[in-house]
């Protein structure tokens, strides 16, 4: 009952802020000027190879290749982008941003016939991070809808359990069936930190494509994390790409909270990203660091990918398996730098959207070994590092190829030898 009744307090505040962002998004569409004289002023014309002049409706055209257009409008400063796709000859489409005060606000993408096929509006705060994102009508004149980026934490009481942090793309704390186990020092006050945007809101968004189109990825981890260890209390971190060092105050905050393991399901090829991390994770030896081995098919003790080829004694690598514990497609392998396998795909998560759906990989490996220790804790709290690392160890069935250090862990949801009255 309690817990429906806070589906229900998530459910009307949802409903309540996107009616209020509706409105804002009216008012940020008529910020932007002549934009759609431009835009009917342009794309047929590019679609029929006619040469553009060099005003248009007030703006001066700025550059000009076979695949890109820029035009300027110095006096309201505003700025937009043609990009020209040719998938199939002859056929074009088009892909207008439209910038104001160089920030991206609003983007059109038309089909072969000028018409647009997708719209979609970015409104800001007064520190120019991305508030909410709109999907727009055709016509643009109604918002179908809204995708909320760093909306306020919804009351919960905070509640006890194994502490387990997250550092990912951050994660959608609205969903009921996640935040019940996010971990909080009052009802509205969730623990972790956003490093990208400064806050203390860490919701699952990351712009490393495009900022009309976010990816997410902690939601979805956090979903394998809450089922198999139902009563964690995960402490979400969202990593900052502009400021790869904030990996020195995420461990500092760990640290502080004493908390034993850390998920960290992603990784790359920069050594320079993670150097910061593994200053403070070396010095830090008392937190277990689970990271992935990550999905490029390749043996990461010869071709190196952060932090998983780091040598620290304080963590374990882990990567994914076919349920028959043979190395799965495109996972990552190696046996000296590789801990551990486990099965992970085609695993039922919970994903951004509250969607249930198949996630795969060795990204998805990690929260089903965090998951595990944080089980193990629970029957052993004042575990240290070393005996946590040992339970792992036991747990691994060797096998035949030299793929990975420890072996592989069959069946991550068995207790087996977790009670201490059971050792």
């Amino acid at each position: 009952m309690r817990f429906l009744l806070q589906c229900i307090l998530i459910l009307i505040y949802s409903i309540a802020t996107n009616l209020c962002a509706e409105t804002q998004d009216s008012k940020l569409l008529a910020s932007i000027k002549n934009y759609k004289s431009f835009f009917s002023n342009t794309c047929s014309k590019i679609l029929e190879n006619s040469k553009l002049q060099g005003e248009i409706s007030g703006w001066s055209k700025q550059y000009q290749d076979k695949k890109e257009i820029r035009f300027l409008d110095a006096t309201l400063d505003q700025e937009v982008h043609i990009r020209i796709v040719n998938r199939t000859r002859p056929s074009k489409t088009f892909r207008y941003t439209f910038y104001r005060n160089i920030h991206p606000k609003l983007f059109l993408a038309t089909d072969e016939n000028c018409k647009i096929s997708i719209a979609r509006l970015i409104e800001r705060n007064k520190n120019n991070s991305i508030n909410s994102i709109s999907t727009l009508s055709k016509n643009l004149h109604k918002v179908q809808t809204i995708e909320l980026l760093n909306p306020k934490v919804p009351a919960i009481t905070p509640t006890d359990g194994v502490k387990v942090a997250l550092v990912d793309t951050g994660i959608n704390y609205l969903l009921p069936e996640i935040t019940k186990n996010i971990a909080r020092k009052t009802p509205t006050q969730i623990l972790g930190y956003d490093f990208e945007d400064g806050d203390q809101l860490p919701f699952d968004v990351d712009f490393v494509g495009s900022p009309f189109f976010p990816r997410h990825h902690g939601t979805s981890v956090a979903s394998i994390l809450i089922k198999e260890a139902p009563f964690v209390q995960i402490v979400p971190y969202r990593f900052s790409r502009k400021n790869p060092c904030s990996f020195k105050d995420i461990l500092e905050d760990i640290a502080k909270l004493d908390i034993k393991v850390v998920l960290i399901p992603m990784g790359s090829k920069n050594y320079k990203t993670w150097k910061c991390f593994h200053e403070t994770a070396t010095i830090n030896k008392e937190i277990l660091f689970i990271v992935s081995a990550g999905n490029s098919n390749i043996n990461i003790d010869t071709e190196q990918i952060f932090p998983a080829s780091l040598k620290l004694k304080n963590i374990i690598v882990v990567s994914s398996s076919t349920i028959f514990g043979n190395l799965a497609k495109g996972s990552n392998f190696g046996p000296k730098t590789v801990d551990l396998l486990v099965h992970a795909e085609k695993l039922r998560v919970l994903d951004h959207r509250g969607v249930k759906s198949i996630a795969s990989g060795s990204s998805f490996a990690v929260p089903r070994i965090g998951a595990m220790i944080a089980r193990f804790l629970t029957f052993n709290p004042e575990s240290k590092i070393g005996e946590l690392i040992k339970m792992l160890e036991n747990r691994a069935v060797p096998i035949e190829t030299n793929l990975v250090k420890l072996g592989w862990i069959p069946d991550p949801l068995d207790d087996y030898l977790f009670h201490k009255d059971s050792k």
